[in-house]
């Protein structure tokens, strides 16, 4: 392989630690390259990787579940591999992307077809109007997924529009609700939003090989990073939609209307994040909290011995004592945090039970120990970086483990191979079967599968969304009285506070059957029982160790139905010494490190949005659920298995590359606001607001725009457009390359700065995009709603809903063409398939039923 240069990338130096963790604590250690004997879940798909850094996180996902990667190479390493300088400047980041991978060069147009011929699979992240021609690849292979992924999809108004990271977090609503109140909107300063496509892109091309399988065609997904972001945005982008008022940025925490709920505190040696929220759910957990802290002596006993369930409430029907209480409150937190250091107060939490987390940089994650004792890290040896501590398995089949990588590969180390064997045996067989079993008739990939669905709140209702959007049957179950917390949250659609009226969750629920069971009584239980005899998959976010306290573990629900297929989702997993730790995905995310890479570098962590790590995860558990399907229809006795899924540990990979700035180089990233490493301008300028003109909510609220040059051509456009708008950039600064910018920064800025505030975010975004410079106008939830291209692309759907009549729901964030979504009716109110379920799926009768209500077992 080539040497890679010790570069750091993605974030700003830090002095290396006094010493670096034992790199082989807690991990494994595979040899370096593709060659690696393991047990695939996925069926032996050939995918054919044509992606640069804008879609690698989907062939990484697909190859680490068992998918035969070919990275696609030209001679010399040109063509989309970026082995050393990529776009967004990393190296560190194609080490990590194209571990595992084969590589196999080629010269020309027609020695691509020929491979694509003999692949079940191709992934480009084309640039506008450069990409292959589906119909093109369709002639050669009729069984061929073509999965593309760019910045706002393959066709719409935005299809052929220059875009970078921050200008799609600036389309996506990401940056209008991440970031302090009074600056500039917010990226993560670890570029997010290509992951994003990437990993939805894994979703699609998965969903259209299942459906391949059965159809034996192939057929285009198109995956928009756009869309693909505005998932981190989640509730607050469907706010507006649905009548709410829309969510707005707040430092180290979230906005209930006007009152600051703060997550981020100082300690003697960093940042806490708490879960200070209230309500049936969240609020026993905030008066243990104000129980230690008046044990500390940082508040009096009134303060104490608040009702913090109804404290959200008071705020509203309280208005001259409760505001101020509240601050009483963050800042009697704020006394008790400041004087301890972060293990004393995450060790004591642990103790008391509370929603608290330290807050970690990538570089601490090494020397983690819940990860360690989990043997969560990799070692590979690698012949340019030597041993390098990575990210590992991001999930524990019980079955069929996932793909040990190794490192990326040599270019063309795989040519010869790949050209003389274009398709193995094992492929070669799974064509034999596809044939016998076409069905061009077949629906969509998921139709005729069944799940059972008890996971709450972002990460497991995300993933069976998906689930219920491509085919298969979700039934939902909830508590008849403790039922879904996103039911008591997430904004009122038309101001109904009730429980079936929640925007958020409607949307996540959308086309699920909602059934109530109380699986504390044995009757409840029984009947559970029951629903897993029927399913094929059944997906729970339980405290680890709850099943089993119920008498329901998987020993015995495997024994009730050999061929189901359990996800477990948790924050940590189900093993290890945090494995009940209690929390949601805003505490994962500061413990992983997103907390430490979002904000500003001379305040306190910013935070992403609410629950990072719950937008991250579902597009790991959605191809890791199809894998597992394949890898029960590969079983000649037809054997499910239990899948350990720790978000924590999936969601790592997302600051891969961060992580590996410190084991490789012994540096720590951080947070840098919107400031880019390599780019020059790399910012949000404020804007004009224009007169406030409802109908175009763009020119009226939030008014910032993001630019960014990532090449000295689009700088020298840039300067063109403000030289011929009478504001030219100085003749100093114009001639500069990337480094000179970055060196004068503020003087670029000032500049383009003096020019965006005489002009509102559209004029200013048309002018730059007419010269191809990357730049969006900063979209909160109503400029997402009223934004022509996702209009285009049937982003928001008008179903039907339970109580309401209609709402505004999300379509998912990929589109199939021959087999799309359906989205016809949005979440369930409580228990409302009830008699459906319990009678026409389970069979019960008038006498069953009576039973189950007499002893309480439904709602």
């Amino acid at each position: 392989m080539s040497a890679l240069p010790r570069i750091v990338t993605g974030g700003t130096l830090a002095a290396a630690p006094d010493a670096m963790p034992d790199r082989n604590v807690g991990a494994r250690r595979p040899a370096t390259g593709a060659s690696v004997s393991f047990a695939a879940m996925l069926k032996p798909y050939r995918v054919l990787d044509l992606t640069d850094h804008r879609g690698a996180m989907c062939t990484s996902i697909l190859g680490s579940l068992g998918a035969e990667v070919i990275l696609v190479e030209g001679p010399g390493g040109r063509g989309r591999s970026h082995r050393q300088h990529g776009p967004d400047g990393t190296s560190l980041g194609w080490w990590n992307l194209r571990r595992g991978a084969q590589s196999c060069v080629i010269n020309d147009r027609n020695e691509l077809l020929e491979l694509a011929a003999g692949a079940d699979a191709l992934i480009e992240s084309p640039d506008p109007g450069l990409g292959l021609d589906y119909d093109e690849l369709r002639a050669v292979n009729p069984g061929l997924v073509h999965t593309t992924v760019t910045a706002f999809g393959s066709t719409g108004p935005k299809a052929g529009w220059a875009a970078s990271d921050l200008t799609i977090a600036a389309s996506a609503c990401s940056a209008a609700i991440t970031g302090d109140s009074d600056r500039a909107p917010l990226r993560i300063t670890a570029p997010q939003s290509w992951l994003h496509a990437g990993s939805h892109a894994a979703v699609g091309t998965a969903l259209a090989l299942r459906q391949r399988d059965r159809s034996g065609y192939g057929q285009h997904v198109d995956i928009s990073a756009q869309q693909a972001l505005m998932q981190i945005a989640f509730p607050g982008h469907v706010h507006a939609p649905n009548g709410y008022p829309s969510a707005r940025r707040t430092s180290g925490g979230i906005l209930l209307l006007n009152f600051h709920l703060q997550f981020v505190y100082p300690t003697l040696d960093g940042y806490v994040s708490i879960t200070l929220l209230f309500g049936d759910t969240i609020g026993r957990f905030t008066a243990r909290l104000m129980d230690w802290v008046h044990e500390a002596g940082c508040c009096d006993d009134e303060l104490a011995n608040l009702d913090w369930v109804d404290f959200g409430m008071r705020l509203f029907t309280d208005p001259d004592s409760a505001p101020a209480q509240l601050e009483q409150t963050k800042a009697a937190i704020t006394r008790l945090t400041s004087t301890r250091t972060r293990a004393e107060l995450f060790a004591e939490a642990q103790k008391r039970e509370l929603l608290l987390a330290p807050v970690y940089s990538p570089a601490e994650l090494t020397a983690f120990q819940h990860f360690n004792e989990r043997g969560y890290w990799d070692t590979v040896d690698d012949p340019a970086l030597g041993s390098v501590v990575t990210p590992g398995a991001w999930c524990k089949p019980s079955r069929t483990p996932l793909r040990s990588l190794g490192g990326p590969p040599e270019l063309g180390a795989h040519t010869e191979a790949v050209r003389t064997t274009p398709r193995s045996a094992l492929l070669d067989a799974a064509q034999a079967l596809r044939n016998a079993n076409r069905d061009p008739a077949a629906p969509r990939p998921l139709d005729g599968i069944k799940v059972l669905d008890t996971s709450w709140v972002y990460a497991g209702p995300f993933t069976t969304r998906v689930l219920a959007d491509f085919g298969a049957t979700v039934i939902k179950v909830e508590g008849p009285a403790r039922f879904d917390a996103a039911r008591g949250s997430g904004g009122g659609l038309r101001g109904d506070m009730g429980p079936d009226a929640s925007i958020q969750y409607g949307t996540l629920n959308s086309g699920k059957l909602g059934v109530t069971l109380d699986l504390n009584v044995p009757e409840g239980r029984d009947a559970f029982c029951d629903l897993v005899e029927w399913a094929d998959i059944f997906v729970e976010s339980y405290t680890p160790g709850t099943l089993d306290d119920w008498g329901i573990g998987w020993e015995t629900l495997s024994e009730r139905n050999p061929s189901l297929i359990l996800l477990s989702t948790s924050l940590m997993g189900q093993t290890g010494p945090l494995a009940t730790f209690a929390g949601f995905g805003n505490l994962a995310g500061a413990i992983t490190g997103f907390y430490e890479m979002t904000g500003w570098p001379d305040r306190a962590p910013a935070g992403p949005f609410l629950a990072y790590t719950d937008y991250v995860t579902p597009q790991y558990m959605v191809p890791l659920l199809l894998a597992a399907l394949d890898a029960r229809d590969a079983d000649p006795e037809g054997r499910g298995q239990h899948l350990d899924f720790a978000q924590a540990e999936a969601a790592v990979h997302f600051l891969a590359t961060e992580v590996l700035e410190h084991t490789v180089n012994g540096a720590t990233a951080t947070r840098t606001g919107n400031a880019d490493a390599f780019m020059c301008p790399h910012a949000m300028y404020p804007c004009h607001p224009g007169d406030a003109d409802p109908d175009n909510p763009l020119e009226a609220l939030d008014p910032w725009i993001a630019v960014v040059c990532e090449t000295e051509h689009q700088w020298e456009s840039l300067c063109r457009v403000l030289e011929n708008d009478g504001q030219p950039v100085p003749s100093d600064l114009a001639g500069l390359d990337a480094a000179g910018r970055l060196g004068r920064s503020a003087e670029v800025d000032a500049a383009i700065a003096a020019w965006a505030a005489q002009r509102t975010p559209a004029d200013a975004e048309a002018a730059l995009q007419a010269v191809g410079v990357p730049a969006h106008a900063n979209q909160n939830g109503l400029g997402c709603f009223a934004d022509p291209q996702l209009i285009h692309r049937g982003h928001w759907m008008d179903v039907a809903h339970p109580v309401h009549d209609r709402m505004i729901v999300e379509a998912p964030k990929l589109q199939l063409s021959a087999t799309p979504h359906v989205v016809t009716r949005s979440g369930p109110s409580l228990g409302e398939h009830n008699d459906l379920v319990l009678r026409d799926i389970l069979g019960y009768d008038d006498d069953r039923i009576v039973e189950l209500a007499i002893a309480g077992a439904i709602g």
